[in-house]
């Protein structure tokens, strides 16, 4: 017997055991022996989603937002922390994921992939937290795919983690605070990566295992991501020396180039948390050696979109919260640290994490950058 929708078809056999049937089940990509409603093993941490930024080149507007699907949790869900005007305007939603698993998006939320690995659209569409937008991203430069990431302590397997990453220019229009502003390829950048697995801090508390120990070594760690007119790159430094995505890598229309040798020199706002301004030095494999300065343009706290426990309930992401829910604030960000809140209450997050956008030159041409830089304090 077949029960069929828009959506999927589901497959009962006499047995009772049913298998969902996706529009990807067309496809002979399977890697196991069930549809691609399925994913193998257990994990409430398994999740798999898109991660996607995008500024103005003259820091006017500029957001961050993720779309990510948690298959054993059957959670699917979402945000836009979007900043203008000194202001941070957060949207968190979430959905049941099941039975409507083709369509990648929740709420007024979702992401269309035009073109595999080179055109992706961000939509938002009308809502009751008065934001909307709608960009398309068009890649400017080859993906890059760093070595899988594996954490394990005492052979517990604690994450275990696939990226890639792409840049280029966005054009479409944002409407917010009552002002639409309109983005061109020109004046703005985009900035996202894909990634999928096993993530500690998503799918909901741990709260029956052993602790692990949390491994907090003081430094700066920084993930840059950077578009420039006529290549693009990141390059990754942590303090507790992990290698996630090698070191670095320049890119360009057809090929990576490897970077050796990261050089740096940063200035921070008073306190010393949040980055201003500030140089480095790519060197790559082929010893070509790039220069680049680089001024801040505004920060966006992820927290806003519901890492580190910052949904309402304070369970984090990947939790269910009912077939269909959203939430939402608005924050002032005006100062690098201090937030206040719609009740006028201030306060800091003590973790630090916020992603910096910032304008980079090198030369005389000019780009942005996706600028997470984070001073990791010892506690």
């Amino acid at each position: 017997m077949a029960v069929a929708s828009d959506r999927y078809v589901a497959v009962a056999h006499p047995c009772q055991e049913v298998h969902v049937l996706l529009g990807m089940d067309e496809y002979p990509y399977h890697q196991f022996t069930e549809t691609f409603a399925g994913v193998v093993g257990s994990d409430p941490m398994w999740n798999d989603g898109h991660y996607v930024c995008a500024s103005a080149v003259d820091g006017s507007v500029a957001l961050t937002s993720n779309l990510r699907l948690y298959a054993n949790n059957d959670v699917l869900d979402g945000f836009v922390c979007l900043r203008h005007d000194g202001k941070q305007h957060n949207i968190r939603l979430s959905r049941r994921l099941r039975s409507d698993m083709n369509h990648l998006g929740v709420g007024p939320l979702r992401i269309e992939i035009v073109e595999p690995l080179r055109v992706l659209r961000l939509v938002l569409d009308e809502n009751q937290f008065g934001v909307s937008l709608d960009l398309t991203c068009h890649s400017s430069t080859v993906p890059y795919m760093g070595p899988i990431e594996v954490n394990r302590q005492d052979g517990r397997l604690l994450s275990e983690r696939a990226t890639y990453e792409l840049t280029g220019g966005c054009e479409g229009w944002v409407n917010v605070g009552g002002q639409h502003c309109t983005l061109e390829r020109s004046s703005s950048s985009f900035f996202r990566n894909h990634s999928w697995g096993h993530q500690p801090g998503r799918g909901g508390p741990r709260p029956y295992g052993v602790p692990v120990p949390r491994r907090r070594v003081p430094g700066v760690r920084q993930w840059v991501l950077f578009h420039m007119p006529d290549h693009g790159g990141f390059f990754f430094e942590d303090p507790n020396g992990r290698a996630a995505a090698g070191k670095g890598a320049i890119l360009t229309e057809d090929r990576i180039v490897p970077v050796t040798q990261v050089d740096h020199q940063l200035e921070f706002y008073e306190g010393g948390r949040r980055v201003r301004r500030g140089t480095f030095r790519l060197v790559d494999i082929e010893g070509m050696q790039r220069e680049y300065a680089f001024e801040d343009l505004g920060w966006v706290y992820c927290q806003g979109g519901g890492y580190f426990g910052g949904f309402d309930d304070g369970l984090g992401q990947g939790v269910y919260r009912g077939d269909d829910h959203a939430e939402g604030e608005v924050w002032d960000v005006s100062h690098p640290t201090t937030v206040i809140d719609q009740t006028g209450r201030s306060f800091e997050f003590d973790h630090d994490w916020a992603e910096n956008f910032t304008r980079v030159r090198s030369g005389t041409a000019e780009g942005l950058a996706h600028y997470e830089c984070v001073v990791i304090r010892q506690r």
